[in-house]
């Protein structure tokens, strides 16, 4: 989906494919490992911030270069090196003792954007001290397993990931970037054909992505906001043609109904 200057994917690293429906849902089989591919269209440098099932995976943020892309494999927590995996409503070890059912974020993909300001304009504003954005535990499914030898984790065309977690004292205010996160939810519901059940994410398997710190100056104050929803997709859903592109929309995709 792409909202103005930025767009976000998600795209099977492993497993069944995933398909993105007009809704703004993401459908794909459990088990599938996915990544999130991250493109800034625009002339500034930005920062992004993600949550996934309402918990925070990027630390203090990601750092983009102008029209450049960035694909974010697992969370940005060295004690969590696993993979993003689809995972189906009612696992109790990933989700703990409801399952997930009675979680309202569960499935939900927020990816907020802040450009850096120009320096023309950054010295008429000057850098905030930035919030400390605490990063909540992911769940685990299973143990990290060590990739094949000579495996490559990227294509080529995948860049390195910047972090601006490391230098707290000279980065900007982005605690706006996780308030944008209460938007009014679709009330359409999902058809049958398309969706089996509500899904969340989980970790498996081991990435080998690492995180370097970089300094940006003042960012600007209002993020640009694109909603995704993880769902347990139909094998029929998924192999049917893939859609036009999504429209853009700043609701949150609704979540699917909970199943006893």
């Amino acid at each position: 989906m792409r909202r103005g200057d930025f767009s976000v994917e998600v795209v099977a690293v492993q497993g069944d494919g995933v398909r993105e429906l007009e809704s703004g849902h993401v459908i794909a089989r459990p088990g599938a490992v996915y990544a999130l591919r991250l493109r800034n269209h625009g002339p500034l440098r930005c920062v992004s911030n993600i949550r996934i099932d309402g918990k925070t995976v990027t630390s203090g943020g990601l750092v983009l270069d102008p029209y450049s892309v960035l694909t974010l494999e697992r969370p940005v927590d060295e004690t969590e090196t696993g993979r993003f995996t689809v995972v189906a409503e009612g696992d109790e070890r990933v989700f703990g003792p409801d399952g997930g059912r009675d979680n309202p974020d569960l499935g939900s993909i927020e990816a907020a954007f802040r450009r850096e300001l120009p320096r023309d304009v950054r010295d008429r504003d000057p850098v905030r001290p930035l919030l400390d954005v605490p990063t909540l535990p992911f769940p685990t499914l299973s143990p990290p397993t060590r990739p094949a030898p000579g495996r490559p984790m990227a294509p080529p065309e995948w860049v390195p990931l910047n972090s601006v977690r490391e230098r707290q004292s000279e980065r900007p205010d982005i605690s706006a970037v996780l308030s944008t996160a209460s938007r009014v939810q679709k009330s359409e519901p999902l058809s049958s054909e398309l969706v089996e059940r509500a899904a969340g994410t989980g970790l498996t398997g081991h990435s080998n992505q690492r995180f370097e710190p970089i300094v940006l100056g003042p960012l600007e104050r209002e993020a640009t906001v694109i909603h995704l929803r993880l769902a347990i997709g139909t094998e029929e859903a998924l192999a049917a043609p893939r859609p036009l592109p999504v429209a853009q929309d700043d609701d949150v995709p609704a979540r699917p109904a909970a199943r006893p």
